[in-house]
């Protein structure tokens, strides 16, 4: 296993390409030593863009002969996933975090599960598929997938192969833009769909997965449909950064801790995270999530005291370390951070 250095960072270097359909690709990368990661979890990449490097939050899709891969859709005219698509080949290094996440297998708690996922977001399902069919073939599990048309259906071939291998898997695959001689469910998430595809959704522990409407959607829908939200479980980084809202300025005379970040001293209030007071200023933090799970919002702290709630994005070793998720910190005096 890769012990993690500063930060935990990983030299990886691309050992395979392949496409999985016009839009996505799979990329297959390894270390200096197989590096240790649960299925469900995501990579935070290094990606040296034209303008400046910036941090990228990718699920890993499976790892195999001590190489892991990654599962990409590339993503408008420009930016991390078209880079990645036109410049990571076979023989290309690239710097990456280590694995982190708690969007597992390790929440789960009941036997019937059902993984719902639109997208890209089936990566971390066929992660999580992989390892059950190695290691739990008899798993009951329900997929109800959600894709744009038939060509951008992912893991279609190697879902075929896993429901021989496994008797108690079922899978759906519904397309928004159906093409001649599709036969498969049409239209897009909600309940009646759902109700056909999956219909015992609200007894079954469900992992989901996609566009951040299409996980609410699907939240609503098992919960109408009697589940306990507590088994509900989803991945929320992945795609467009989400920054969260910042809070008003501090009024004059208002209580506040003195912050320096990037160079620049400004106010940070003790109801605001480090992300947000940094944005109120104009200073910009890469972000993920939002939410503490992906570490694309990863800072040092030089100096001073925060309260930081993160949700699986950080691991201990880069806590020892002095690193912060500035999305999931707040000051608790005067501080200085420095962009990782």
């Amino acid at each position: 296993m890769t012990m993690p250095g500063d930060a935990g960072l990983l030299d990886l270097t691309c050992v395979g390409v392949a496409d999985e359909t016009p839009t996505i690709r799979s990329f297959r990368l390894r270390g200096a030593a197989p590096v240790d990661y649960v299925p469900g979890q995501a990579l935070v990449l290094n990606v040296p863009l034209p303008g400046g490097a910036v941090w990228r939050t990718f699920t890993i899709s499976g790892g195999a002969d001590g190489a892991l891969q990654l599962t990409i859709k590339a993503q408008g005219d420009a930016g991390a996933t078209r880079w990645l698509h036109a410049n990571l080949t076979s023989g290309v290094t690239i710097q990456a975090r280590s694995p982190r996440g708690h969007f597992t297998l390790g929440l789960r708690s009941r036997d019937r599960l059902a993984f719902v996922s639109g997208g890209s977001g089936a990566t971390p399902m066929i992660a999580m598929l992989r390892h059950l069919a190695d290691t739990e073939p008899l798993a009951d599990v329900a997929w109800f997938h959600a894709a744009r048309a038939p060509a951008e259906v992912l893991f279609a071939a190697e879902l075929a192969e896993l429901q021989a291998r496994m008797p108690n898997l079922s899978v759906a695959v519904s397309v928004s833009r159906p093409a001649p001689g599709w036969f498969g469910y049409r239209g897009r998430i909600s309940r009646t769909l759902l109700a056909a595809a999956l219909p015992d959704l609200g007894r079954r522990e469900v992992f989901c997965c996609g566009p951040r409407g299409f996980m609410t959607e699907a939240r609503l829908i098992h919960a109408a449909e009697g589940g306990d939200k507590a088994r509900f479980h989803t991945e929320s980084f992945g795609g467009a950064p989400v920054v969260p809202a910042a809070p008003d300025p501090v009024p004059a005379g208002g209580a506040a801790f003195a912050m320096t970040v990037a160079g620049r001293d400004v106010a940070i209030r003790p109801d605001e995270s480090v992300l947000q007071a940094s944005l109120r200023h104009g200073v910009i933090i890469p972000c993920g999530c939002g939410e503490g799970m992906c570490g694309t919002c990863m800072v040092k702290l030089v100096s001073g005291q925060v309260a930081m709630a993160a949700n699986g994005g950080i691991t201990p070793e880069e806590q020892a370390q002095g690193y912060i998720l500035a999305c999931s910190s707040r000051a608790l005096s005067d501080i200085a951070v420095a962009l990782a």
